[in-house]
């Protein structure tokens, strides 16, 4: 292998076979990762706290997690946006 091979990544062709099959950018290798069992979550848009998936109100700030919804098509509608996206109504 050559050295333009070690600068540019050339090292994975091989299937990353020097790893026993996995390669060091797989989830099984890195090591301290909070993906494994960890719950999907919600951003908070005021503070950008991490909440749980079904919270209503940010752990942090109390921020409101429930998206607005336009009142005449339903849809929901972006933290403070002027207009629906989906039908282009004014948001008061």
């Amino acid at each position: 292998m050559g050295i333009l091979d070690r600068l540019f990544g050339g090292h994975h062709r091989d299937g990353d076979r020097h790893h026993g099959g996995v390669g060091h950018h797989s989830a099984n290798y890195r090591q301290g990762s909070s993906s494994v069992g960890a719950s999907p979550s919600t951003a908070c848009s005021k503070c950008h706290t991490a909440n749980a998936s079904g919270a209503r109100f940010c752990k942090q700030c109390g921020n409101s997690l429930i998206p607005a919804m336009c009142g005449q098509c339903g849809a929901a509608v972006p933290t403070n946006a002027k207009f629906c996206e989906q039908c282009g109504k004014p948001i008061a």
